[in-house]
Protein backbone atom coordinates (compact mmCIF):
# COMPACT_ATOMS: atom_id res chain seq x y z
CA UNK A 1 0.00 0.00 0.00
CA UNK A 2 3.02 2.12 0.55
CA UNK A 3 4.54 1.64 -2.49
CA UNK A 4 1.24 2.15 -4.58
CA UNK A 5 0.98 5.45 -2.69
CA UNK A 6 4.36 6.48 -3.56
CA UNK A 7 3.65 5.62 -7.06
CA UNK A 8 0.47 7.95 -6.84
CA UNK A 9 2.32 10.88 -5.85
CA UNK A 10 4.57 10.96 -8.32
CA UNK A 11 2.24 10.45 -11.38
CA UNK A 12 1.74 13.81 -13.61
CA UNK A 13 -1.74 12.46 -15.41
CA UNK A 14 -3.81 9.47 -14.01
CA UNK A 15 -2.13 5.93 -14.98
CA UNK A 16 -2.84 2.40 -14.50
CA UNK A 17 -2.43 1.89 -11.14
CA UNK A 18 -3.46 5.38 -10.02
CA UNK A 19 -5.94 6.46 -8.57
CA UNK A 20 -7.71 9.00 -11.32
CA UNK A 21 -7.37 12.79 -10.74
CA UNK A 22 -10.96 14.59 -9.62
CA UNK A 23 -11.73 16.62 -12.47
CA UNK A 24 -14.25 19.56 -12.55
CA UNK A 25 -14.45 21.40 -15.71
CA UNK A 26 -16.07 24.62 -15.96
CA UNK A 27 -17.60 26.41 -18.52
CA UNK A 28 -16.95 30.28 -19.00
CA UNK A 29 -20.32 30.70 -18.62
CA UNK A 30 -20.86 28.61 -15.34
CA UNK A 31 -17.75 30.06 -14.05
CA UNK A 32 -19.56 33.70 -14.54
CA UNK A 33 -22.95 32.90 -12.58
CA UNK A 34 -20.71 31.43 -10.00
CA UNK A 35 -20.02 32.74 -6.34
CA UNK A 36 -16.62 32.75 -5.92
CA UNK A 37 -17.29 30.32 -2.61
CA UNK A 38 -19.06 27.68 -4.99
CA UNK A 39 -15.83 27.56 -6.99
CA UNK A 40 -13.20 26.83 -4.03
CA UNK A 41 -16.00 23.99 -3.10
CA UNK A 42 -15.54 22.47 -6.57
CA UNK A 43 -12.16 22.59 -6.58
CA UNK A 44 -11.13 20.93 -3.05
CA UNK A 45 -9.60 17.84 -3.37
CA UNK A 46 -8.61 17.76 -6.71
CA UNK A 47 -4.96 18.26 -8.69
CA UNK A 48 -3.66 20.68 -10.72
CA UNK A 49 -1.17 20.22 -13.51
CA UNK A 50 0.68 23.71 -13.99
CA UNK A 51 2.34 24.37 -17.36
CA UNK A 52 5.90 25.85 -15.98
CA UNK A 53 8.95 26.99 -17.01
CA UNK A 54 11.63 24.70 -14.49
CA UNK A 55 14.59 26.17 -15.89
CA UNK A 56 15.93 27.75 -11.90
CA UNK A 57 16.16 24.64 -9.45
CA UNK A 58 15.16 27.66 -6.76
CA UNK A 59 11.72 28.10 -8.09
CA UNK A 60 11.40 24.23 -8.52
CA UNK A 61 11.94 23.48 -5.14
CA UNK A 62 9.50 26.45 -4.25
CA UNK A 63 6.89 25.66 -5.71
CA UNK A 64 7.24 21.34 -5.08
CA UNK A 65 7.75 22.28 -1.61
CA UNK A 66 6.20 25.60 0.05
CA UNK A 67 3.44 26.69 -2.28
CA UNK A 68 1.97 22.97 -3.05
CA UNK A 69 1.83 22.52 0.73
CA UNK A 70 -0.22 25.57 1.32
CA UNK A 71 -2.34 24.93 -1.24
CA UNK A 72 -3.12 21.15 0.14
CA UNK A 73 -3.65 22.87 3.59
CA UNK A 74 -5.93 25.34 2.20
CA UNK A 75 -8.04 24.01 -0.30
CA UNK A 76 -6.69 20.45 -0.54
CA UNK A 77 -5.30 20.95 -3.69
CA UNK A 78 -2.33 18.21 -4.94
CA UNK A 79 -0.28 20.83 -7.64
CA UNK A 80 1.87 19.03 -9.94
CA UNK A 81 4.07 20.75 -12.00
CA UNK A 82 4.63 19.82 -15.48
CA UNK A 83 7.95 21.18 -16.19
CA UNK A 84 8.80 22.80 -19.98
CA UNK A 85 11.92 24.49 -21.31
CA UNK A 86 10.42 27.04 -23.32
CA UNK A 87 6.60 27.63 -23.27
CA UNK A 88 6.18 27.82 -27.34
CA UNK A 89 6.47 23.59 -26.47
CA UNK A 90 3.39 23.87 -24.40
CA UNK A 91 1.53 26.29 -27.06
CA UNK A 92 2.47 24.06 -29.62
CA UNK A 93 0.80 21.38 -27.52
CA UNK A 94 -2.08 23.19 -27.13
CA UNK A 95 -2.35 23.67 -31.02
CA UNK A 96 -1.40 20.03 -31.57
CA UNK A 97 -4.62 18.74 -29.04
CA UNK A 98 -7.20 21.31 -30.97
CA UNK A 99 -5.84 20.17 -33.95
CA UNK A 100 -6.69 16.25 -33.04
CA UNK A 101 -9.99 17.33 -31.36
CA UNK A 102 -8.88 17.00 -27.88
CA UNK A 103 -11.08 19.28 -26.65
CA UNK A 104 -11.51 17.88 -23.00
CA UNK A 105 -9.10 16.14 -20.33
CA UNK A 106 -5.92 17.83 -21.43
CA UNK A 107 -2.69 17.51 -20.35
CA UNK A 108 -2.39 20.74 -18.17
CA UNK A 109 -4.72 23.10 -16.17
CA UNK A 110 -3.15 26.04 -15.89
CA UNK A 111 0.01 27.48 -18.04
CA UNK A 112 2.67 29.96 -17.25
CA UNK A 113 2.57 32.23 -20.75
CA UNK A 114 3.28 35.87 -21.72
CA UNK A 115 4.59 37.89 -25.09
CA UNK A 116 4.16 36.01 -28.68
CA UNK A 117 2.99 33.01 -26.98
CA UNK A 118 0.19 34.39 -25.48
CA UNK A 119 -0.83 36.23 -28.78
CA UNK A 120 -0.47 32.89 -30.61
CA UNK A 121 -2.38 30.83 -28.31
CA UNK A 122 -5.49 33.27 -28.00
CA UNK A 123 -5.42 34.02 -32.25
CA UNK A 124 -5.75 30.12 -31.98
CA UNK A 125 -8.64 29.96 -29.33
CA UNK A 126 -6.63 27.65 -27.12
CA UNK A 127 -7.25 29.51 -23.53
CA UNK A 128 -9.91 29.08 -21.27
CA UNK A 129 -11.70 32.14 -20.84
CA UNK A 130 -12.20 34.93 -20.14
CA UNK A 131 -11.51 34.81 -16.74
CA UNK A 132 -9.35 36.91 -14.99
CA UNK A 133 -11.35 40.15 -14.42
CA UNK A 134 -12.95 37.55 -11.69
CA UNK A 135 -10.62 36.75 -9.76
CA UNK A 136 -10.53 37.74 -6.36
CA UNK A 137 -6.97 38.60 -6.11
CA UNK A 138 -6.93 40.84 -9.49
CA UNK A 139 -8.08 43.97 -7.34
CA UNK A 140 -4.24 44.20 -6.40
CA UNK A 141 -2.75 44.37 -9.68
CA UNK A 142 -3.04 48.03 -11.46
CA UNK A 143 -4.33 48.87 -14.66
CA UNK A 144 -1.24 48.05 -16.64
CA UNK A 145 -1.46 44.91 -15.55
CA UNK A 146 -4.71 44.11 -16.95
CA UNK A 147 -4.97 45.66 -20.34
CA UNK A 148 -2.42 44.08 -22.54
CA UNK A 149 0.67 41.84 -22.83
CA UNK A 150 3.34 43.14 -25.68
CA UNK A 151 0.87 44.88 -27.18
CA UNK A 152 -1.92 41.90 -27.14
CA UNK A 153 -5.16 43.16 -26.05
CA UNK A 154 -5.73 40.49 -22.95
CA UNK A 155 -9.49 40.43 -23.11
CA UNK A 156 -9.54 38.17 -19.95
CA UNK A 157 -8.15 35.03 -21.02
CA UNK A 158 -4.91 35.62 -18.66
CA UNK A 159 -4.21 36.87 -14.87
CA UNK A 160 -1.15 38.94 -14.30
CA UNK A 161 1.41 37.06 -11.93
CA UNK A 162 5.31 38.20 -11.72
CA UNK A 163 6.32 41.78 -12.85
CA UNK A 164 9.88 41.58 -14.32
CA UNK A 165 12.74 44.49 -15.40
CA UNK A 166 15.47 44.26 -17.09
CA UNK A 167 18.60 45.71 -15.19
CA UNK A 168 22.24 45.44 -15.79
CA UNK A 169 24.89 44.25 -13.29
CA UNK A 170 28.73 45.16 -12.81
CA UNK A 171 31.20 45.23 -10.11
CA UNK A 172 32.15 48.50 -8.42
CA UNK A 173 35.70 46.76 -7.92
CA UNK A 174 36.11 47.04 -11.43
CA UNK A 175 33.97 49.89 -12.40
CA UNK A 176 32.80 53.05 -10.51
CA UNK A 177 30.17 54.87 -12.57
CA UNK A 178 28.85 52.76 -15.54
CA UNK A 179 27.00 54.40 -18.45
CA UNK A 180 23.17 55.15 -17.75
CA UNK A 181 22.09 56.33 -21.67
CA UNK A 182 22.19 54.48 -24.74
CA UNK A 183 24.82 57.13 -25.79
CA UNK A 184 27.19 56.98 -22.98
CA UNK A 185 27.05 53.18 -23.56
CA UNK A 186 28.11 53.69 -26.91
CA UNK A 187 31.00 55.74 -25.72
CA UNK A 188 32.28 53.43 -23.37
CA UNK A 189 32.02 50.45 -25.37
CA UNK A 190 34.77 52.16 -27.63
CA UNK A 191 36.91 53.41 -25.17
CA UNK A 192 36.85 50.09 -23.76
CA UNK A 193 37.46 47.50 -26.09
CA UNK A 194 36.24 43.76 -25.78
CA UNK A 195 35.15 44.53 -22.89
CA UNK A 196 30.98 44.60 -23.58
CA UNK A 197 28.50 42.07 -25.35
CA UNK A 198 24.90 40.96 -25.07
CA UNK A 199 23.52 37.53 -25.80
CA UNK A 200 22.32 36.94 -29.18
CA UNK A 201 18.56 37.60 -29.88
CA UNK A 202 16.03 35.45 -29.64
CA UNK A 203 17.44 34.56 -26.27
CA UNK A 204 14.60 36.97 -24.26
CA UNK A 205 17.78 38.32 -22.32
CA UNK A 206 19.59 39.24 -25.55
CA UNK A 207 15.97 40.25 -27.53
CA UNK A 208 15.04 42.98 -24.87
CA UNK A 209 18.48 44.45 -25.12
CA UNK A 210 18.28 45.15 -28.72
CA UNK A 211 14.69 46.67 -27.70
CA UNK A 212 15.97 49.20 -25.61
CA UNK A 213 17.40 50.49 -28.96
CA UNK A 214 14.61 51.00 -30.64
CA UNK A 215 12.84 52.83 -28.27
CA UNK A 216 14.93 54.64 -27.67
CA UNK A 217 15.63 55.56 -31.60
CA UNK A 218 11.68 55.99 -31.82
CA UNK A 219 10.95 58.76 -29.54
CA UNK A 220 9.93 56.33 -26.43
CA UNK A 221 8.39 53.77 -25.33
CA UNK A 222 4.53 55.18 -25.63
CA UNK A 223 4.74 55.30 -29.35
CA UNK A 224 5.00 51.46 -29.52
CA UNK A 225 2.47 49.87 -27.69
CA UNK A 226 -0.46 49.90 -29.61
CA UNK A 227 -0.41 48.07 -32.65
CA UNK A 228 2.41 48.19 -35.39
CA UNK A 229 3.48 51.05 -37.13
CA UNK A 230 5.58 50.74 -40.31
CA UNK A 231 6.86 53.99 -40.64
CA UNK A 232 7.87 54.29 -37.20
CA UNK A 233 9.78 50.78 -37.09
CA UNK A 234 11.63 51.58 -40.31
CA UNK A 235 13.00 54.31 -38.79
CA UNK A 236 13.88 53.13 -35.54
CA UNK A 237 15.28 49.71 -36.39
CA UNK A 238 17.23 51.39 -39.01
CA UNK A 239 18.95 53.38 -36.58
CA UNK A 240 18.86 50.04 -33.94
CA UNK A 241 20.94 48.55 -36.79
CA UNK A 242 23.58 51.50 -37.11
CA UNK A 243 24.43 51.77 -33.55
CA UNK A 244 24.86 47.99 -33.27
CA UNK A 245 26.75 48.00 -36.02
CA UNK A 246 28.91 50.41 -34.97
CA UNK A 247 29.86 49.13 -31.66
CA UNK A 248 29.81 45.17 -33.07
CA UNK A 249 33.90 45.48 -33.91
CA UNK A 250 34.44 46.74 -29.88
CA UNK A 251 32.46 44.01 -28.41
CA UNK A 252 33.98 40.83 -27.05
CA UNK A 253 36.10 39.00 -29.64
CA UNK A 254 35.33 41.86 -31.90
CA UNK A 255 31.55 40.98 -32.61
CA UNK A 256 32.42 37.80 -34.43
CA UNK A 257 30.48 35.66 -32.23
CA UNK A 258 27.89 36.55 -29.01
CA UNK A 259 27.18 34.64 -25.69
CA UNK A 260 23.94 32.21 -26.47
CA UNK A 261 22.89 32.50 -23.06
CA UNK A 262 22.46 33.57 -19.34
CA UNK A 263 24.85 31.39 -18.26
CA UNK A 264 27.45 31.94 -20.41
CA UNK A 265 27.09 35.71 -20.39
CA UNK A 266 27.90 35.04 -16.52
CA UNK A 267 30.63 32.79 -16.85
CA UNK A 268 32.22 35.87 -18.84
CA UNK A 269 31.49 38.35 -16.67
CA UNK A 270 32.65 36.62 -13.41
CA UNK A 271 36.15 35.72 -15.14
CA UNK A 272 36.36 39.35 -15.72
CA UNK A 273 36.47 38.80 -19.53
CA UNK A 274 33.67 41.52 -19.67
CA UNK A 275 32.57 44.27 -17.33
CA UNK A 276 28.91 43.63 -17.58
CA UNK A 277 25.65 41.04 -17.73
CA UNK A 278 22.34 41.70 -17.94
CA UNK A 279 19.15 39.82 -17.06
CA UNK A 280 15.31 40.23 -16.72
CA UNK A 281 15.15 39.62 -12.78
CA UNK A 282 16.05 42.81 -10.99
CA UNK A 283 17.14 40.44 -8.23
CA UNK A 284 19.09 38.40 -10.14
CA UNK A 285 22.55 40.15 -8.85
CA UNK A 286 21.77 39.59 -5.01
CA UNK A 287 20.65 35.77 -5.65
CA UNK A 288 23.75 35.16 -7.76
CA UNK A 289 25.92 36.66 -4.64
CA UNK A 290 23.81 34.65 -2.15
CA UNK A 291 24.70 31.58 -3.74
CA UNK A 292 28.51 32.42 -3.74
CA UNK A 293 28.71 33.33 -7.87
CA UNK A 294 29.02 36.77 -8.49
CA UNK A 295 31.41 38.92 -6.00
CA UNK A 296 29.83 40.83 -3.30
CA UNK A 297 30.85 43.94 -4.81
CA UNK A 298 28.42 43.26 -7.87
CA UNK A 299 25.43 45.95 -8.14
CA UNK A 300 23.03 46.84 -10.48
CA UNK A 301 21.31 49.87 -12.55
CA UNK A 302 19.35 50.78 -15.53
CA UNK A 303 19.24 53.67 -17.89
CA UNK A 304 17.90 56.54 -16.55
CA UNK A 305 15.25 57.11 -19.49
CA UNK A 306 14.29 53.42 -18.26
CA UNK A 307 14.35 49.93 -18.54
CA UNK A 308 11.75 47.33 -20.47
CA UNK A 309 9.38 45.68 -17.78
CA UNK A 310 6.81 43.36 -18.15
CA UNK A 311 4.37 40.89 -16.24
CA UNK A 312 3.99 37.13 -16.45
CA UNK A 313 0.84 35.62 -16.64
CA UNK A 314 -1.50 32.46 -15.73
CA UNK A 315 -3.52 31.34 -18.41
CA UNK A 316 -5.90 28.01 -18.51
CA UNK A 317 -5.62 25.79 -21.84
CA UNK A 318 -9.22 25.63 -23.89
CA UNK A 319 -8.91 22.09 -22.64
CA UNK A 320 -7.66 21.76 -19.28
CA UNK A 321 -9.29 18.91 -16.98
CA UNK A 322 -9.76 20.78 -14.07
CA UNK A 323 -10.64 24.15 -14.46
CA UNK A 324 -12.17 25.13 -11.43
CA UNK A 325 -8.52 23.96 -9.51
CA UNK A 326 -6.63 25.92 -11.99
CA UNK A 327 -8.86 28.82 -11.27
CA UNK A 328 -7.81 28.59 -7.24
CA UNK A 329 -4.25 27.57 -7.99
CA UNK A 330 -4.51 31.13 -10.21
CA UNK A 331 -6.10 33.39 -7.80
CA UNK A 332 -3.66 31.83 -4.47
CA UNK A 333 -0.32 32.82 -7.15
CA UNK A 334 -1.99 36.10 -7.37
CA UNK A 335 -2.00 36.37 -3.24
CA UNK A 336 -0.10 39.29 -1.26
CA UNK A 337 0.71 36.21 1.11
CA UNK A 338 2.46 33.90 -2.10
CA UNK A 339 4.36 37.38 -3.53
CA UNK A 340 6.03 37.97 -0.18
CA UNK A 341 6.87 34.31 0.25
CA UNK A 342 8.24 34.32 -3.29
CA UNK A 343 10.31 37.05 -2.68
CA UNK A 344 11.22 36.17 0.41
CA UNK A 345 12.29 32.44 -0.98
CA UNK A 346 13.58 33.53 -4.83
CA UNK A 347 14.07 37.45 -4.56
CA UNK A 348 11.54 37.90 -7.19
CA UNK A 349 9.98 41.74 -7.80
CA UNK A 350 6.72 42.59 -5.85
CA UNK A 351 4.36 42.58 -8.57
CA UNK A 352 1.34 44.37 -7.34
CA UNK A 353 0.21 48.07 -6.72
CA UNK A 354 1.62 49.36 -3.17
CA UNK A 355 -0.93 51.82 -2.78
CA UNK A 356 -3.85 49.11 -3.22
CA UNK A 357 -2.56 47.08 -0.19
CA UNK A 358 -3.58 47.61 3.49
CA UNK A 359 -0.61 49.45 5.60
CA UNK A 360 -0.30 46.20 7.27
CA UNK A 361 0.61 44.49 4.26
CA UNK A 362 2.80 47.34 2.93
CA UNK A 363 4.87 46.71 6.07
CA UNK A 364 5.24 43.02 5.37
CA UNK A 365 6.55 44.01 1.49
CA UNK A 366 9.03 46.83 2.84
CA UNK A 367 10.48 44.42 5.64
CA UNK A 368 10.94 41.64 2.70
CA UNK A 369 14.86 42.18 2.52
CA UNK A 370 15.98 43.34 -1.44
CA UNK A 371 19.89 41.79 -1.01
CA UNK A 372 22.52 43.95 -1.70
CA UNK A 373 22.22 44.56 -5.82
CA UNK A 374 18.92 44.51 -5.55
CA UNK A 375 17.11 48.58 -6.94
CA UNK A 376 13.96 49.55 -4.32
CA UNK A 377 10.41 48.84 -5.73
CA UNK A 378 10.69 52.72 -5.78
CA UNK A 379 13.62 52.98 -8.43
CA UNK A 380 12.64 50.48 -10.34
CA UNK A 381 8.77 51.96 -10.74
CA UNK A 382 9.92 55.47 -11.64
CA UNK A 383 12.03 54.20 -14.48
CA UNK A 384 9.61 51.12 -15.77
CA UNK A 385 9.22 51.67 -19.83
CA UNK A 386 6.37 49.15 -21.62
CA UNK A 387 7.14 46.14 -23.78
CA UNK A 388 6.43 47.34 -27.56
CA UNK A 389 3.84 45.37 -29.14
CA UNK A 390 5.14 41.99 -30.20
CA UNK A 391 5.16 42.32 -33.74
CA UNK A 392 8.40 44.90 -32.95
CA UNK A 393 9.82 42.06 -31.57
CA UNK A 394 9.86 39.69 -33.69
CA UNK A 395 10.73 42.24 -36.92
CA UNK A 396 13.80 43.68 -34.83
CA UNK A 397 14.70 39.65 -34.06
CA UNK A 398 14.50 38.96 -37.67
CA UNK A 399 16.33 42.05 -38.95
CA UNK A 400 18.61 41.50 -36.37
CA UNK A 401 19.71 38.17 -37.38
CA UNK A 402 20.14 39.64 -40.82
CA UNK A 403 21.69 42.77 -40.38
CA UNK A 404 23.99 42.22 -37.72
CA UNK A 405 24.80 38.91 -36.60
CA UNK A 406 25.60 38.05 -40.73
CA UNK A 407 27.02 41.43 -41.59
Amino acid sequence: MFLRLIICLVCVLPAAGCAPAKQDTLTPEEFASMSWEDVVERARGGEVNYGMWAGDEARNRFFQGPVAARLKELYGITLRIVPNSDVAEAVNKLLNEKGAGRNAGGSIDLLWINGENFRTAKQAGVLWGPFAERMPNIRYYDEEARLRDFGTPIDGYEAPWLRAQFVFAYDTARLADPPRSIPALRDWIKAHPGRFTYIAPPDFTGSVFVRHLLLHFGGGAQKFTEGFDEKLYAKAAALTVEYLNDIKPYLWRKGETYPSSQREADRLFVNSEIDFTMNYGPSFASERIARGEYPASVRTFVFDEGTIGNFSFLAVPFNAANTAGALVVINHLMSVELAIEQGKALGTLFPMDLDKLTPEDRARVAAVPLGPATLSIEELAAHRLPEPDVEYLERLERDWMEKVLRR
